[in-house]
């Protein structure tokens, strides 16, 4: 199992995402994993917590201290460690990464570069 280090509140808490990390996503918001779009806070500090517990059953890390964050930090603490847990899951699936789109297509071999036209 792969696991990497988040911090909160200047504390690290070790993160995986496995099977567990999706189980324990539901667990805590009795909502299905498949399906979430995460594009809220409350899923996201969930699948924190989900990832956090998937690494350590015994973590002291709760719900309530992701959710009361009382500073910017914290709350940039809390966006790094979602993008963390991202990047674990796009492993996991093995999705693949996308290639930026910065070059213009090659033109096809029936096409005429100069004139943009079919060959005859």
């Amino acid at each position: 199992m792969t696991q990497k280090e988040i911090k909160i509140k200047g504390t690290a808490y070790p993160v995986a995402f496995n099977m567990r990390t999706m189980l324990n996503f539901e667990e805590i918001t009795g909502k299905p994993f498949f399906g979430e779009t995460f594009d809220t806070l409350k899923p996201r500090i969930a699948l924190i917590l989900a990832a956090v517990l998937a690494a350590d059953e015994q973590t002291t890390l709760t719900v309530d201290m992701l959710m009361q964050a009382d500073d910017w930090q914290t709350v940039q603490d809390i966006i790094t460690a979602y993008a963390t847990i991202m990047e674990m899951t796009g492993e996991f699936f093995k999705v693949p990464a996308v290639e930026p789109k910065d070059k213009e297509p090659e033109p096809k071999d029936d096409e005429d570069e100069t004139e943009g036209k079919t060959k005859n």
